[in-house]
């Protein structure tokens, strides 16, 4: 009863879950993108794009999101060429959303300012024929999909309801392989006397009860659903939901068939009664087996990582609140192709001259945060490259080795203690690199030799990463201190710094948009966020992560085991004779175990390569860390290897095989 409840339970929240991706991510009839790559300035495109929507009766939408509010905002500019579809997704031109965890505003394309894409109703295929038309007013597109296939893969990487839907499916599979198996004889003696499908009166009522259970929490769903967003695409969700318990019961259905097909020749066989139904579905059910762990593998690591950056957080509060009013930079490229390249420069003025009062705090880490690599330019790096400012936040832990020295050519250099004797070279690599610098430098000047301090090795607080904030700590990381009067940083390294979140603004939100403002950048390419509020944001994140990829972990771990105890068995159950001559002349039954081990060990084998197929295929977050899979993934591993021993071994007494033998 309880695996029936879970079914129904599972099914509607991954409808949820689906509905909310796709309702977040676009408007509900939206099918593709249409992205400017380039266009002369005098083109008008949104009258071009207007003449398309009306002949090919389609929407356009231009869309720009604010993520810095407790509720997120989405900013629609619509172009519109077919009012019917327009009405049904804005309704008294409102946007009739499912998930209400955003708002979204409509606002009129005439003052709006030139867009890089545009959001389409149209099919890509028809989309194209649009671009071809622009092409030959000048405007070069691109055309992408943004179906659900998009969003499949936005749901893998981000959110881990498409895992554990994937879980679920397969520890349905599973859960009806392991009690056909288990039922093994009276399924033989059934047969035998005629039952064509003795399995299906046992299907069908676990269909039945599924349905249900599916029927009487729909029922309480519709409820809350009407009172969450006024039943909002009420349908949408109730099939959706369907369909998942449907894939759910298949998959049971096919887990039960599995073992219970043998042909008529095998049935009066004594190995049937016991585990040969193993022998029938062993290729199946292996494969089966691998996806699941590999899939286990992944939920655990993003449970792993969100448990990791909720310590974090917990551990730097000290750190990070003593900046928590300051500002952060979020910039959008959704303005014209060349807006943000037309933001580095003025940007990277204002970020100057804040500096010279203490305005910024620079903590730029442009590599890695822990290694002993030290060279500019190389993405392992352990290096922050910092402001005076930075050093004096960080409460005298750290050394402030420019001792007021903040002229032209002036910059520092802090090592830890136990790198002492690397100085010379580390210096001079990275004197060498603001000699030739990538970028634009306004008042260069000639870097001068640096000033040095070393300081006890041990973590740095940088401040961490845009997402979840994992890695606010650097270990022991070589300090580049560089004053921006010391006109040795290039406009583009304060630019990446900003748009990374490794520059902050001490000032509050309105200061921060005053001093961008007055430099020139343009406020239509970027948002303002509070430090604290992004901290807490990412806070909120890995809790909603957390217990969904704990779930679909456990699920999956559960139903693979109990597969693994069906295998051990069926194995010590083929074997049992050769055992007990082993036992009973006193040999060592290691040689009967050792084809168990080596499939154990190609079952692992196989998962860690479908590990590395997941991670190259693109489809995974930024937050599966390879280093932390491969911690989960030996985890899990031992975890598989001693389960296979500790029930092999407890199996393997004289005592149990004697009373399997009789």
């Amino acid at each position: 009863m309880a695996a029936v409840l879970a079914a129904a339970v599972v099914s509607l929240l991954i409808g949820f879950a689906v509905l909310s991706v796709h309702d977040t991510q676009s408007v509900a009839t939206v099918r593709s993108a249409l992205i400017l790559t380039q266009s002369d300035q005098a083109t008008p495109v949104p009258q071009l794009l207007e003449e398309a929507a009306r002949r090919h009766h389609g929407n356009f939408y231009r869309i720009r999101q604010d993520p810095t509010g407790k509720v997120p905002t989405r900013t629609l500019a619509p172009i519109i060429g077919d009012q019917a579809a327009y009405d049904r997704a804005f309704p008294s031109g409102q946007y009739a959303r499912f998930d209400t965890s955003i708002t979204t505003k409509i606002e009129s394309i005439r003052h709006d300012v030139r867009a890089t894409g545009y959001l389409s109703t149209l099919p890509p295929q028809e989309l194209q024929e649009v671009a071809s038309e622009l092409a030959a007013s000048g405007v070069e597109v691109r055309v992408e999909s943004v179906g659900w296939f998009g969003l499949l893969r936005y749901m893998i990487g981000f959110t881990p309801a498409v895992i554990t839907g994937v879980a679920a499916v397969l520890a349905a599979f599973l859960a009806g392989f392991a009690r056909a198996a288990t039922h093994a004889q009276q399924t033989a003696i059934a047969r035998t006397l005629g039952r064509r499908a003795p399995f299906a009166c046992d299907l069908g009522m676990s269909g039945l009860l599924s349905v249900g259970a599916f029927a009487v929490l729909g029922t309480a769903a519709v409820f809350l659903l009407r009172w969450y967003n006024g039943g909002n695409q009420l349908s949408s969700y109730l099939t959706i939901s369907a369909v998942v318990l449907g894939v759910l019961l298949t998959a049971f259905a096919a887990g039960m068939c599995l073992p219970g097909l043998l042909p008529e020749r095998l049935r009066f066989r004594a190995a049937y009664c016991g585990w040969r139904p193993w022998s029938r579905g062993r290729p199946v059910v292996a494969a089966v087996q691998v996806l699941a762990v590999t899939v286990v593998v992944f939920l655990l690591t993003q449970a792993v990582v969100s448990m990791v950056a909720l310590q974090s957080v917990r551990e730097s509060r000290p750190d990070w609140r003593a900046c928590a009013a300051c500002t952060t930079t979020i910039f959008q490229g959704y303005d014209g192709p060349g807006a943000l390249d037309d933001a580095v420069r003025p940007f990277a003025s204002a970020v100057r001259e804040l500096d010279v009062v203490g305005g910024v705090v620079l903590s730029w880490v442009p590599g890695a945060d822990r290694g002993h690599r030290y060279t500019p330019g190389d993405p392992e790096s352990n290096v922050i490259v910092a402001n005076p400012e930075f050093i004096a936040r960080s409460n005298g832990r750290l050394p402030d080795p420019l001792h007021g020295a903040t002229g032209p050519g002036e910059w520092g250099l802090l090592v830890p203690e136990d790198r002492s004797t690397e100085v010379t070279s580390i210096a001079a690599a990275w004197q060498e690199s603001f000699r030739t610098p990538l970028g634009d430098v306004p008042n260069r000047a000639t870097p001068k030799r640096p000033h040095i301090a070393t300081y006890s090795p041990g973590q740095v607080f940088n401040y961490g990463r845009t997402d979840f904030r994992v890695d606010v700590y650097s270990d022991s990381p070589v300090i580049v201190a560089v004053p921006a009067t010391a006109g040795l940083v290039d406009d583009d390294s304060y630019f990446a710094a900003g748009t990374s979140g490794n520059l902050l603004f001490t000032g509050d939100e309105a200061t921060t948009r005053h001093a961008l403002h007055a430099a020139g950048v343009s406020s239509s390419v970027y948002v303002t966020d509070r430090f604290a509020e992004q901290v807490g944001r990412g806070v909120q994140a890995a809790q909603a992560k957390l217990p969904l990829a704990l779930i679909g972990g456990i699920v999956g771990l559960l139903a693979v085991f109990g597969v693994l105890i069906i295998r051990t068995r069926a194995h010590l159950q083929t074997h049992r004779d050769r055992l007990l001559f082993s036992v009973t002349h006193g040999h060592s039954p290691v040689r009967t175990h050792l084809r168990m081990l080596l499939e154990t060990m190609a079952l692992l084998a196989c998962t860690g390569g479908a590990i590395l197929i997941g991670l190259r295929s693109g489809l995974t977050g930024p937050d599966m860390l390879p280093t932390t899979l491969g911690i989960v993934f030996a985890a899990v591993g031992a975890v598989v290897l001693a389960s296979v021993a500790i029930i092999t071994v407890r199996a393997s007494t004289p005592k149990e095989l004697t009373r399997h033998a009789r």
